[in-house]
């Protein structure tokens, strides 16, 4: 799905400026990671509490800091329902204890930063899932058919050229949505500028029946690990949405009619793949390729920025071969899913955790 490029600051630049319509979420991407990681995972916003259109009652700071771990427990864990679970009660209690700071986007809206590594040792203490900043990055192709003839392609920014409608007012709310949940879900999304390439590629009538060769192709120049499809229906009773995830060469109906389902399904579907139980357990990587210091340093600053690895251990480097000694959370499995996110290290065919680097 994603093409390959014939440098690293190639595919980076590319990657920039085909993302530059709108990513809900602003990609952190180095040339030595070349992975996406999901920015300032540990600090909250926390908007003033509102009922209506008047405020009421402010908040005092302690539940301010309660509501944001509660949003945080859902996003590093990846479940609902973890702000309700009761092996996460005493979290939520002493939350102030794993306050980093907190800070001040503007006179009512308070940023609540939270100390990842205290965050962490706890949940992995209460036996609970850990997930880390590395996330997919999901291209999201959205059909919106409001009747009368009104069909459009959701796009990263409103169209300049035509006149504020009844249309671009709802699809300005669709990705006011897709912000919300991104945010709260810890999601890393991202939705087509629909420029002249993009609608040379791919048509209205393509993502509306699922066409998802055409789909795949034109999410190429995009550079995302996941596509997802949306098909939006308006109706007398609200949005009809339905959901198609297109993950590993494989088309997964994704459950639920709410423009939302499919996202919180989205979000569960990660989860399950990339989030982490229990303490760590050492695992030895080998890279073949390293033929330079420099790609010795590009490997080892890639190893130690991964948040699932507490330990990252060099132990030869024969030939161009360099086995790595390391302490992963969630063991191989979780290690080799991790590492399939990025670009830089190639899986070697038959051989779980021997890669090859990328050129």
């Amino acid at each position: 799905m994603i093409e390959a490029q014939s440098s690293n600051s190639q595919r980076t630049r590319r990657l920039a400026a085909a993302a530059g319509g709108l990513v809900l979420l602003t990609l952190c991407i180095t040339e030595d990671a070349l992975s996406a990681t999901f920015p300032e995972l540990y600090s909250v916003i926390v908007a003033p509490e509102t009922t209506g259109v008047t405020q009421s009652r402010p908040r005092t700071q302690d539940e301010t800091i309660r509501l944001a771990m509660g949003q945080l427990l859902t996003r590093v864990t990846g479940r609902r329902d973890a702000p309700f679970e009761p092996q996460l009660a005493e979290m939520l209690r002493l939350a102030g204890d794993f306050v980093e700071q907190i800070g001040q986007l503007d006179r009512d809206t308070l940023v609540v930063r939270f100390n990842a590594s205290n965050v962490e040792s706890a949940l992995v203490r209460l036996e609970q899932p850990v997930w880390g900043s590395e996330r997919p990055v999901t291209m999201l192709w959205i059909a919106v058919d409001a009747g009368l003839g009104r069909r459009e392609l959701l796009a990263a920014e409103p169209s300049m050229t035509a006149p504020q409608s009844e249309l671009e007012t709802l699809l300005a709310g669709f990705r006011a949505e897709l912000a919300q949940v991104a945010d709260e879900r810890g999601l890393l999304l991202t939705l087509p500028l629909l420029d002249i390439e993009d609608m040379t590629a791919l048509s209205f009538a393509d993502v509306w029946g699922g066409f998802s060769d055409r789909v795949i192709r034109a999410s190429e120049r995009y550079a995302a690990d996941d596509i997802l499809i949306g098909q939006i229906r308006l109706t007398d009773f609200g949005a009809v949405t339905r959901w198609t995830l297109l993950r590993g060469g494989r088309e997964l109906p994704l459950p639920g009619q709410a423009f939302r389902d499919g996202l919180d399904a989205l979000a569960d579907v990660y989860a399950a793949a990339f989030s982490t139980l229990g303490s760590a357990s050492s695992a030895a990587v080998t890279i073949v390729g390293v033929d330079t210091l420099d790609d010795y340093g590009r490997v080892m600053r890639y190893l130690e920025s991964l948040s699932l690895l507490e330990a990252v251990e060099p132990e030869e480097l024969v030939e161009g071969s360099l086995r790595v000694r390391v302490a992963a959370r969630g063991g191989e499995f979780a290690l080799r899913r991790v590492l399939e996110l990025g670009e830089l290290l190639q899986p070697t065919p038959g051989n779980e955790l021997t890669y090859s680097l990328a050129p």
